[in-house]
């Protein structure tokens, strides 16, 4: 007959529920934490539309499936060209900033 199994090392840190209380564990947390030195940060540098920190909501549209279809071609071709992923998404702000001069 087998042993029961030692359940200790999945116990949280943190109650479930603590969640109700207005996320008062997590500053509870966060204050505990020593603060690291002040450190002089790097100069901003110019980041993409895609990479910067920007609010951002959902549209949807319907599209003719040509669009659709070349949308996809063009962002996997992209994606491989470029080693890095380039989205869909990322195809349609460009296209739509450069059409309304943002």
């Amino acid at each position: 007959m087998k042993a029961k199994p030692n359940t200790d090392q999945f116990k949280l840190k943190k109650d479930p529920s603590a969640f109700l209380e207005g996320g008062a564990a997590d500053a509870a947390d966060r204050a505990e934490k020593p603060q690291p030195a002040a450190v002089t940060p790097p100069a901003p540098t110019a980041q993409p539309v895609a990479e910067a920190k920007v609010h951002r909501e959902q549209k949807v549209f319907r599209l003719p499936l040509d669009l659709i279809d070349a949308l996809k071609r063009e962002s996997y071709e992209r994606s491989v060209k470029t080693r890095a992923r380039v989205t869909e998404t990322e195809l349609v702000e460009q296209a739509l900033r450069a059409f309304l001069n943002v």
